[in-house]
């Protein structure tokens, strides 16, 4: 049986969650080492980046994913401009004679303003208010006065901090726009019924640089001695020794199996992996990792060990991006359902299939400089003001995540007694719990992606499986 939605082959086939995917998606912080896996038990997808072709010989997938061809920087770059501005154009003439987008003052999306200001009435939105960041609030107005567009900034404030409302609505599966709700809301008002579609810049952070999976890449690629240049440029910058994350990038080259290995047995003790040292590695076992009960241990571990037998050797750089696009493409997918109550259709122009190829062709490699943010997106599009493309760093949200958990403590708290994975035996409440003071208290380094996706995978489980329960005392 095949289906658009898994959730409707979950229904049809009298499947539930399946509990330990979700587990160790909390663990280890991804759950792309399982690309066939879908959320729901027993129900496979399709990965992206393939297709699924239906004939007489029955059901397989495709590989169709693009492959980098030799391109580097200056030779590539034309043909990414070329797309990008052809997808945002695309996108605002469907729109109208005016377009709605995201403003963060960011590299992204300013850009995809500027794009679709050429063909359309931009009305620009902007979170702002005392928990935005002043550079990017900076940024915004600036973009807004250069375009010329219709420039909304939101008040902000404690009623839209992560956690301070849920979703009526329930997404596909467990997303981060579900902390960040009350926020989206917040900023989106102004964009609500504006046009048939609602421009964002997400995922360009993926397509237009890469991960430094590229240092580990370069190696693969025979060009050690530039991998190790720029592994150095790196520690020069963030004031660390070279030595232990020149060591830690040459044992990434040593393939995912062996990694995925080393991973699995970490899991199963209990042990961090891979945190002494600021560099990219197949599977960063956290302290998350000890969250999970001694059976779920077992179980996660199992399934990343089979993962590296599975998937077997492949390109770093290539595996990172894919993994990154596939979820930021999952994520715009499972996502609807809220932003159809924020009243607006977002799409992703830096996710455009010809942007994709365009920007895949050139190699992770090479849209990695050590000295250089994005150095892909002035390369292609030169017309871009100067001002914009110099700009070095994004602000983020984490004292709005910091400031939600104190904010609901005593619910969220009660959402972790009340979580299926603990019930089921998978995740142990107290570690979660002193996780929770200890962010809220300020203490440390709690590992805040992992309690974010704890509690928001808490609550999607208590929403799918009883609509009209209440949950912790939050609805």
């Amino acid at each position: 049986m095949w289906a658009t939605d898994a959730a409707l082959l979950a229904e049809q086939l009298g499947r539930g969650p399946d509990l330990e995917l979700l587990a160790a998606r909390i663990a280890v912080g991804s759950g792309e080492h399982w690309p066939h896996r879908s959320v729901w038990s027993g129900i496979e997808r399709v990965p992206g980046g393939h297709a699924l072709i239906l004939d007489e010989r029955g059901a397989r997938t495709v590989d169709v994913r693009p492959r980098p061809d030799g391109r580097t920087l200056d030779s590539g770059a034309e043909e990414v401009g070329a797309a990008l501005w052809a997808a945002v154009h695309g996108y605002a003439r469907v729109a109208g004679e005016r377009v709605s987008a995201d403003l963060s003052g960011g590299l992204d999306s300013s850009t995809v303003v500027m794009a679709a200001a050429e063909v359309s009435r931009v009305v620009a939105v902007t979170y702002g208010g005392p928990y935005a960041d002043a550079e990017d609030d900076r940024m915004a107005r600036k973009v807004a006065a250069y375009t010329g567009a219709d420039h909304h900034v939101s008040a902000g404030g404690p009623s839209s901090l992560h956690f301070a409302r849920w979703p009526e609505a329930t997404p596909a599966s467990p997303v981060l726009s579900v902390a960040s709700y009350a926020l989206d809301g917040d900023y989106l008002a102004p964009a609500r019924g504006v046009s048939a579609l609602h421009l964002t810049g997400h995922g360009a952070d993926v397509v237009m640089e890469s991960s430094t999976a590229a240092w580990t890449a370069l190696i693969q690629d025979g060009q050690r001695r530039r991998a190790k240049a720029a592994v150095t440029a790196l520690a020069r910058r963030v004031n660390c020794a070279p030595g232990p994350l020149w060591r830690a990038v040459r044992q990434n080259a040593q393939g995912r199996p062996r990694a995925m290995q080393r991973a699995a047995e970490a899991v199963a003790l209990g042990q961090p992996l891979g945190e002494r040292v600021s560099a990219w590695t197949w599977c960063p076992v956290g302290p998350a990792a000890r969250w999970l009960t001694p059976g779920a241990r077992q179980s996660v571990a199992h399934m990343l060990a089979d993962s590296g037998r599975r998937e077997g050797d492949v390109h770093a750089g290539e595996w990172e991006d894919w993994c990154a696009l596939r979820y930021n493409g999952a994520a715009m997918r499972d996502t609807e359902a809220l932003f159809d109550e924020h009243g607006v259709v977002e799409v992703a122009p830096f996710m455009d299939n010809e942007v994709v190829r365009a920007c895949l062709s050139i190699g992770a490699g090479e849209r990695r400089r050590p000295d250089q943010y994005k150095p892909l997106l002035g390369l292609a599009r030169p017309d871009l003001p100067g001002w914009l493309t110099g700009r070095q760093s994004k602000g983020h949200f984490t004292p709005m995540l910091y400031a939600g958990l104190r904010q609901r403590r005593e619910e969220l708290h009660q959402l972790v007694d009340a979580s299926l994975l603990v019930d089921a035996g998978l995740i142990d409440p107290t570690a979660v719990h002193l996780a929770l003071d200890s962010a809220i208290a300020g203490i440390g380094r709690p590992p805040l992606p992992a309690l974010e996706a704890f509690l928001i995978t808490s609550w999607w489980l208590a929403r799918i499986l009883a609509p009209q329960h209440t949950t912790g005392g939050i609805r």
